[in-house]
């Protein structure tokens, strides 16, 4: 560490009447302690960079995280040699990490909505629907997706609600007033009930509403999301 900040702390404690070798070294196992902690917390956060849309992307990301790693590794011994050549003892290595926790893999967003079709499909026939909304709420909600068995999580929803879905198409879905309102934002209200995601959108509300609240908020129009919150209230 060096700059004002390190002028700042070894003038006072120069001032208390240390020698500036020893605020040197004092300095050095401050910036060592920061350092190991911000080595172990990243040792032991068990995350995984986000996916992307290809694996050069994904390489790039772990590749930066070593390089970050190995350098705070280097600042932390640098800084730990320093402080003991000034007589202040460090302990003689990094502390070993907590076990990262075990984070499941992510679901496959392309599994999910094939499964959210098949399902839709044989709930309200072959009916029309628009894929670029379709591909924008899932560009949201495909985070909140848990693990690779999500698409088991949507099966056993849909097949445990299926009367609460059917009775939500026949109030808002296809051929219904609110299917040719034309009053709506942009065009008819309650646009997503007559999509395939609002099975996944009916699950996340009905387990995850806050998270998806957020996720949702300032992506895509609220009006989108509160209708399908309105059409779907059977969340107990």
């Amino acid at each position: 560490m060096r700059g004002p900040g390190y002028n700042l702390v070894t003038d006072l404690l120069v001032a208390a009447g240390h020698t500036r070798e020893q605020a040197s070294a004092a300095v050095a196992r401050i910036e060592w302690d920061v350092l190991d902690w911000a080595q172990g917390t990243v040792d032991s956060t068990g995350l995984h960079c986000p996916d992307g849309t290809s694996d050069n992307y994904v390489d790039g990301w772990y590749d930066g995280s070593v390089a970050a790693k190995a350098r705070l590794a280097e600042h932390a011994e640098r800084a730990r040699v320093e402080a003991r050549r000034g007589g202040i003892a460090v302990p003689p290595g990094p502390t070993p990490p907590d076990p990262a926790p075990v984070v499941p893999a992510p679901a496959n967003p392309g599994q999910v909505l094939g499964t959210a079709r098949e399902l839709f499909a044989g709930l309200v026939g072959e009916q029309p629907h628009d894929d670029e909304t379709t591909d924008a709420v899932f560009d949201v909600i495909q985070w909140l997706f848990d693990g690779p068995d999500y698409t088991a999580t949507l099966t056993g929803f849909v097949r445990d609600r299926e009367r609460d879905l059917r009775a939500m198409y026949r109030d808002y879905g296809h051929g219904t007033s609110h299917d040719r309102d034309p009053d709506g934002w942009p065009g008819p209200r309650y646009v997503l009930v007559r999509q395939p995601e609002n099975l996944a959108l009916a699950e996340l509300l009905t387990r995850r509403p806050l998270a998806l609240a957020q996720a949702w908020n300032g992506t895509l129009p609220d009006v989108l999301l509160d209708d399908m919150a309105t059409a779907w209230p059977h969340r107990s």
